[in-house]
């Protein structure tokens, strides 16, 4: 598994930066980002936004993280505050982009041919709640059938606002971080598969040393833009990304486990050829010692 990216530390599986994989890809298609080795203060923060010509909202992010474990929308100096305090070293300070949507692309390339395939897209779409004009904020969490499932986090990240009352019709956004863990919903947009250009998903991917297999998180403002290579990188996973359009609440379970023994199979066959050109694995007891020390 180590194998499918030797230029990522554990090919993409597990505690490899984030931040080194963005910086290797061409600017045009990254969020300007500074990376803190050390603790920032807000000052420090501040400062590098200025300097990247950035103003709130920012993203801030570990550098080593999974399922979008950490990653914050700061809108302001308090949230920043709060945010340094709660959070380690090795932080990624990232522009918002304001970009209505999100896709997953997964990429995949066998190192003994020349063009790499696209294998999966997934939509995510944001988790919202609509307005009745009587039922405040917590309420309309309790009785809608996804907010509900996450209502510790709603609660503590809307703490401020529980007993508003949202307007009749009114939809109040929840989620903006494309994550399946805080409750966006993932679809199926395979449909899209032969309408991208894997041409240039090549010349990006052929940016990063030694990479083979993951999946590119992109922002666009619509599918055309996707499909006109008008987007922006988020992040690019590795050998831990999966085929998300699997989670589309209308896939069906066998269809989902079908996909995913195809991508396993994708991984194996790709750290096979990369072990027959001489790279060497991760010893299994490295990998497990490396996950203790998490």
């Amino acid at each position: 598994m180590t194998l499918a990216n030797p230029g990522m530390r554990y090919g993409g599986f597990f505690s490899y930066s984030k931040y080194d994989v963005l910086k290797q890809l061409p600017e045009k298609y990254v969020p300007k980002s500074a990376f803190f080795t050390v603790a920032p203060t807000s000052k420090e923060v501040k400062k590098e936004m200025n300097r990247l010509g950035l103003e709130y909202p920012v993203i801030l992010k570990p550098d080593e993280g999974e399922r979008g474990s950490g990653v914050e929308k700061i809108k302001n100096d308090q949230e920043l505050d709060e945010y340094l305090l709660a959070n380690s070293p090795n932080i990624i300070l990232q522009e918002f982009i304001d970009a209505p949507n999100e896709f997953g692309v997964m990429y995949v390339k066998y190192p003994s041919q020349e063009k790499g395939k696209i294998t999966s897209i997934v939509f995510k779409g944001e988790l919202y709640v609509i307005g009745d004009g009587n039922s405040d904020l917590v309420t309309l969490f309790k009785t809608h059938p996804r907010a509900q499932l996450y209502i510790d986090f709603l609660k503590e990240f809307y703490k401020d606002q529980l007993n508003m009352v949202i307007k009749k019709d009114e939809i109040f956004m929840l989620s903006k971080m494309g994550n399946h863990c805080r409750g966006a919903i993932f679809n199926d947009a395979n449909y899209l598969i032969d309408k991208l250009d894997v041409s240039l998903f090549d010349s990006i991917s052929e940016s990063i040393e030694g990479f083979y297999f993951g999946r590119y998180d992109l922002k666009v403002k619509d599918e055309n833009a996707l499909i006109n290579g008008d987007f922006k990188v988020m992040e690019l996973n590795g050998v831990n990304s999966e085929p998300a359009h699997i989670y589309d609440p209308d896939n069906s379970l066998m269809r989902a486990y079908k996909d995913l023994f195809r991508h396993w199979w994708r991984i194996y066959k790709i750290s096979k050829e990369n072990k027959e050109q001489g790279y060497t694995e991760t010893p299994f007891p490295t990998l497990v010692q490396s996950l203790m020390n998490k």
